[in-house]
């Protein structure tokens, strides 16, 4: 995850190799409430589902080597697809044929406030098309008012690949394919933040418009909802305190 604009670059079919990207345990040893900075990073791949993404409450980012606090981030995430290997873990935890984990994090820094949109997808069979899983408009119903968030940048993101075998928890069935990830960050700013901050603490849908056209509906847990005011409170004016001020209009 980074806030920087020329961090999304053109699209290209790579590989997850997860370096730098949640090999280590994302939370902070002995501590719940906060994850490194470099752990929450997502331009390298992200492992299926998300896993120990701080899910259901707010947590501290802190510098990866220093442990000084650089913002506060929450995390949603939901799961389509068939779960037909009888896991009593849910598909949350393995890819299969036909699963999909939508994946948000919202969240304010030093440097500015955020919403990341991340897509993992499992076909059914073949290959994905790119187009299909990109996100290029989040959309959201706060309190009856419909607000879009555009991407921080016009450029297109990576597409990531990664090639898995599942067996059933039971051990009857294995498949194996290849699952896809994206990832797209959306422009926050102060009037976005504060509203947020003062949704209505229940379930929030969203709308997300993928780079084919196709539009696809996703609910925001009401955990997740309730979080983004302690979210977002850390820097609720979203502006970086250390960029340069634009030099003043001569008459």
């Amino acid at each position: 995850m980074t806030l920087k604009k020329s961090a999304l670059v053109g699209f290209t079919a790579v590989s997850l190799t997860f370096a730098g990207s949640m090999t280590a345990d994302v939370a902070l040893a002995g501590k719940d409430d906060a994850i490194y900075e470099d752990n929450l990073t997502t331009t390298q791949g992200l492992q299926w589902g998300g896993k120990k993404l701080p899910f259901k409450k707010t947590v501290d980012i802190r510098e990866s080597l220093v442990d000084t606090p650089l913002g506060k981030v929450t995390a949603d995430r939901h799961l389509v697809g068939n779960d037909l290997d009888g896991s009593i873990f849910g598909r949350s935890r393995k890819p299969a044929p036909g699963r999909s984990a939508f994946i948000s994090l919202w969240g304010s820094k030093i440097e500015g406030c955020f919403v990341e949109m991340i897509i993992q997808h499992a076909p059914a069979q073949g290959r994905v098309d790119p187009t299909a899983i990109i996100p290029t408009l989040l959309e959201l119903g706060i309190g009856g008012q419909l607000v879009e968030l555009p991407p921080q940048s016009a450029s297109q993101p990576k597409v990531f690949s990664q090639d898995y075998t599942n067996t059933s928890f039971f051990g009857n069935k294995t498949t194996s394919g290849t699952w896809y990830m994206t990832r797209n960050i959306f422009v926050v700013d102060s009037g976005i933040a504060s509203l947020l901050s003062q949704a209505p603490l229940k379930e929030t849908r969203a709308r997300l418009t993928l780079s084919n056209g196709n539009k696809i509906l996703i609910p925001i847990n009401k955990k997740t909802v309730s979080n983004w005011k302690t979210a977002y409170s850390y820097n609720p004016a979203c502006k970086d305190p250390n960029a340069a001020e634009p030099p003043a209009a001569t008459k």
